[in-house]
């Protein structure tokens, strides 16, 4: 390379100036000037890759402001998307084994800082410490004809299965995983309740209403949705249809169906998967004594694409087999629920109104029933905040919100503004009825791709 654009410098150099008027105009050291700036070009260039494995870079950068009104406290916060959709930078490249076969790599690394759902009211999000986290590492082998072999820490064929039907072009502000409000404290008549798991003891949304106890702690409604040591199998697509499985650490494994097509004006998305964890070791529970659960989710689109109409939906379970030294009584009060349910529906409207980009209106509603931490204990006097005891035996947390996204093409990029509303209520284990005083939330944010 360094010889080629030495030869290339020497050569213009000769035709514009004369070869050797323009020779002796440089002067003896030349040859080490023109070395020494190609030596600098070559340090601040960023490569390809190799000459025979290719490096892509891509990603996004995201933050929103973040207002929030809880019951008793509220304010305004700068804050990232979360983990999936954070601001990230990914290292992507393939190499050409022989004809139909390929080998690749993914690096991921996203920022892990302030978010709308770790912040809460006794933190500064500004102030929060910002890190990097390894979020993919793996190798693939891919076949036209048999498939891809993926192996590494990645998304296994569950994740995001449902989630990822939404082509709507609000996923990042809107989904079906409960991501904003979670670090909030849950506050019962103008005064905030407390359990025995945070660090200040207070309760917040994100145990009471938005957990998974499946595949190292979900967020409600994707409850397989982190990235684990894992084995992958892809299938080739046919008529639209792909088929995933994949096995991780900790006795994990998983299958999931997807499907994609277009017919009579009308797009359609499609997936359903089901994911095990039979080891107490990734188990999310308060006592990590959970031997084994189950995941079921489905999820699909549908879109008339000459008006612009849509819908999307997520439903799912995860059934939850309790060790010998879970005690359901001890740990609820009573008897506890032993699944988790949730689902999601948002529908919208999207046009284009001028040559920026497309625009897009939605609502939606979802609803997690009995997504708590087991162990979970509220004071049955609220007020006074004094030895909390009494179980919380069940809860149902529904959302609901609208907004709208703009998407400037020029910029590869999509601005949004939305307003949701929380709402929990649940039962004692004495039996009385609870009800949690309401959250509102608006946030106005951009992603800007790159």
């Amino acid at each position: 390379m360094k010889a080629r654009l030495l030869a290339a410098a020497m050569g213009a150099a000769t035709v514009l100036g004369g070869g050797n008027a323009f020779a002796a105009d440089l002067g003896g050291n030349c040859c080490a000037d023109l070395e020494e700036r190609i030596a600098e070009l070559e340090a601040t260039t960023a490569r390809k890759g190799n000459r025979k494995v290719s490096l892509t870079i891509t990603g996004w950068v995201s933050s929103q402001l973040y207002w929030f009104d809880d019951g008793v406290e509220s304010n305004v916060y700068v804050v990232d998307n979360n983990n999936d959709l954070s601001s990230n930078v990914k290292f992507t490249g393939t190499a050409q084994i022989s004809p139909g076969w390929k080998a690749g790599y993914s690096l991921w690394i996203y920022t892990n800082g302030p978010s709308s759902l770790g912040a809460n009211e006794n933190w500064d999000a500004s102030r929060g410490n910002w890190g990097l986290q390894v979020e993919n590492s793996y190798w693939f082998i891919q076949s036209d004809s048999l498939g891809k072999l993926s192996v590494g820490k990645q998304s296994l064929a569950a994740d995001n299965a449902a989630l990822g039907t939404d082509f709507s072009g609000t996923l990042f502000p809107a989904n079906g995983v409960t991501f904003d409000g979670g670090g909030l404290g849950i506050a019962y008549n103008g005064a905030y309740l407390f359990d025995n798991l945070s660090n200040d003891g207070r309760a917040r949304w994100m145990n009471s209403a938005f957990w998974c106890e499946h595949a190292d702690v979900g967020i409600a409604n994707d409850c397989a949705g982190l990235r684990l040591n894992g084995v992958r199998y892809d299938t080739p697509t046919f008529a639209g249809f792909t088929i995933g499985a994949s096995w991780g650490e900790d006795d994990y494994w998983d299958v999931a169906l997807r499907y994609s097509g277009e017919f009579s004006g009308f797009k359609l998305a499609f997936a359903t998967a089901y994911s095990e964890s039979t080891d107490a070791g990734i188990g999310g529970g308060v006592t990590n004594d959970t031997n084994d659960n189950q995941y079921f989710q489905v999820g699909g689109m549908i879109k008339h694409m000459p008006s612009g109409l849509w819908v999307h939906g997520t439903w799912g379970r995860n059934w939850i087999d309790n060790g010998p030294n879970y005690n359901l009584n001890t740990e609820c009060g009573g008897p506890c629920p032993d699944d988790i349910t949730g689902w999601y529906l948002k529908a919208g409207w999207t046009t284009k109104f001028s040559a920026l980009g497309n625009t897009h209106f939605y609502g939606e509603y979802g609803e997690n029933k009995d997504a708590f931490v087991r162990g979970l204990r509220l004071d049955d006097d609220p007020i006074t905040l004094v030895n909390p005891g009494i179980a919380l035996r069940s809860t149902d947390a529904t959302r609901y919100g609208v907004g709208v996204v703009q998407e400037i093409d020029a910029a590869a990029m999509s601005l949004w503004a939305k307003w949701r509303h929380h709402e929990l209520d649940g039962t004692l284990a004495n039996g009385e009825k609870f009800s949690a005083d309401d959250v509102d939330m608006f946030l106005a944010g951009a992603v800007i791709f790159y």
